[in-house]
């Protein structure tokens, strides 16, 4: 429908090749940061640091590339353990401790905005960033671009690991109830400290596309990205697998909410009607899939 509707009222600019190519190109770091969250979410926890785990990692790449002069693929490496030992954290504290996930990830987000700062000094780093940066997201394959490529593969990575694996299955059996998963021998710590761990790592690498699009290093990119990567999460479950959080599902979300703002944007509408957009479509997304959820558990 929304489509439909641009198309309609911008032809000339909506409805084209490269509109879509550049909604799905753009929209790459969002999507990998809603798959980010749709891990925590299916063992049934939020974690509200992933914004500032994308914001760590597109600081700490151009940092590390520039200052301690390291190879593009070692400054990857680095820039996604980073936020990966973040979830581990996150995930021992939640799952051993037993700490509230929300409490715990928005201390833990707001630690991480410090680091953040104290690591670049406040300023945004692009001096001395090599041009292979940029590459990552300005190369083509088969007149693609790249960061959709990489979002298909890691998509794909996602969904066969929740759906096609044994691990897969135990998250969703920690998602529906940890009693009993546990009962039913499922090592419910150790599910859930995983599921962080590949939130983090899945935030890292959105991380690392973020600055390859920027080709710097910005401390005050990231915790923008939490509200539309949770409310993707959330209106994903409202379709495909009605009630559950699903990979398919959140894809989707996200592309219908990138083409609201991209059509909304071309029609000249002011900024302030993005947020709204995003903030409506969240409320939607969670309202909407407690009434499914309910529905559901009735049948």
């Amino acid at each position: 429908m929304l489509i439909v509707v641009f198309s309609i009222l911008a032809p000339q600019t909506f409805a084209t090749f490269g509109n879509a190519t550049t909604i799905l190109s753009t929209q790459s770091v969002l999507a990998l940061l809603a798959l980010s969250a749709l891990c925590t979410l299916v063992v049934g926890q939020f974690d509200l640091s992933l914004g500032a785990q994308l914001g760590l990692a597109q600081v700490i790449l151009p940092g590390v590339l520039s200052r301690q002069e390291v190879d593009l693929v070692v400054g990857i490496l680095v820039a996604v353990a980073c936020t990966t030992l973040v979830g581990l954290l996150n995930g021992l504290l939640v799952a051993k401790l037993k700490l509230d996930s929300f409490i715990v990830t928005l201390g833990v987000a707001t630690i991480l905005s410090a680091v953040v700062l104290w690591y670049t000094d406040s300023q945004t780093i692009f001096q001395n960033v090599p041009a292979s940066l940029v590459e990552i997201s300005t190369t083509e394959l088969w007149g693609i671009p790249m960061p959709i490529i990489y979002l298909a593969i890691l998509t794909v990575i996602v969904w066969l690991v929740l759906e096609r694996t044994a691990f897969g299955r135990r998250m969703e059996a920690v998602g529906g109830s940890q009693n009993a998963a546990r009962l039913s021998g499922i090592d419910t710590d150790r599910v859930t400290v995983i599921a962080f761990m590949m939130g983090g790592a899945l935030a890292g690498m959105a991380g690392v596309l973020q600055s390859s699009q920027v080709g710097s290093g910005n401390p005050a990119l990231g915790p923008e990205f939490l509200l539309p990567a949770f409310a993707a999460a959330f209106l994903g479950a409202t379709s495909f697998r009605v009630g559950r959080f699903n990979v398919w599902g959140t894809i989707i979300a996200v592309l219908t909410v990138a083409t609201g703002v991209a059509g909304l944007n071309l029609l000249g509408v002011p900024q302030w009607v993005n947020p709204l957009f995003n903030g409506t479509a969240l409320l939607v997304a969670v309202t909407a899939t407690r009434f499914l959820r309910g529905a559901g558990t009735t049948t």
